[in-house]
C-alpha cells in the first residue's frame, strides 16, 4: 500500500495533452467523494466544485472568451486567445472549477484555501491512480469579478484554480525536482543545512 502511494506522488504528471474521449460522470464523482477526505480544519469541508462536461461546457466558454474580451486590449491577441480557449476546453472532457468561500477571520482563511489545495492535490492524484490526467490551471479570468459573478459565484467567493480532467495523449519525461535536503534545516543542538544528513 504505502509503495502504491509513494508510486501514485513520485509518477503524477501534469497533463496538458489530453484525448477528446468522454469520462463517465460517475467516475469523477467517486474521485471527489474521496478526495474530500482532504484534512481541513473543524472539518469545515470549505471547498465547492462546479463540474462542467458536454454541452455545459459551452457556458463556461462564453464567459472565459467574455472575460478576455474585456481584460485584453491588443484585439488580435484577443481573438487568438479566445479561440484557444474554445479548442481547449471543448477537446477535453471535464473541466472543474472549485472555489472556496474567503472566510472571516484571516486565520480561517488561510487554513480554507490550504484545505483547498490539499483537495485539489488528491483530485490529481486520484485521478492519476485512475489513468487520468490534470492540469491545474490559474488563469487571469479567475480573478475577473465580472467573470466570477457570471458563473453564479458570490464576492467571498475564492477560485482556486480550474481542473482540467481527461485521458493523457501524452505524458511528459519528469523533470529534476531539488533534493530536499536543500531546503530542509533541522534544528538538534544548532542549526544544520547540509547536502547530506546522514
Amino acid at each position: 500500500m504505502n509503495d502504491m502511494v509513494q508510486h501514485t506522488i513520485v509518477s503524477r504528471r501534469t497533463i496538458r495533452k489530453f484525448q477528446p474521449d468522454d469520462i463517465p460522470l460517475h467516475t469523477i464523482v467517486d474521485i471527489l467523494e474521496d478526495a474530500k477526505w482532504a484534512p481541513n480544519h473543524k472539518l469545515r469541508e470549505p471547498w465547492e466544485v462546479m463540474l462542467y462536461k458536454g454541452d455545459g461546457k459551452k457556458h463556461l466558454i462564453e464567459h472565459i472568451q467574455e472575460s478576455i474580451a474585456r481584460t485584453e486590449f491588443d484585439e488580435e491577441k484577443a481573438e487568438k486567445k479566445k479561440e484557444k480557449i474554445n479548442q481547449f476546453i471543448r477537446n477535453i472532457p471535464i473541466h472543474l472549477l472549485v472555489t472556496v468561500k474567503a472566510a472571516t477571520t484571516e486565520k480561517e482563511r488561510h487554513e480554507d484555501f490550504a484545505a483547498t489545495c490539499a483537495f485539489i492535490q488528491n483530485i490529481q492524484l486520484l485521478s492519476w491512480a485512475k489513468g487520468l490526467g490534470v492540469v491545474w490551471k490559474t488563469n487571469e479570468f479567475i480573478f475577473d469579478p465580472i467573470f466570477r459573478e457570471a458563473m453564479g459565484l458570490e464576492l467571498d467567493d475564492v477560485i482556486v484554480g480550474m481542473l482540467h480532467i481527461g485521458k493523457p495523449a501524452f505524458i511528459p519525461n519528469p523533470k529534476e525536482r531539488k533534493s530536499i535536503k536543500n531546503k530542509l534545516t533541522i534544528y538538534d543542538t544548532q542549526p544544520k543545512k547540509q547536502p547530506s544528513f546522514f
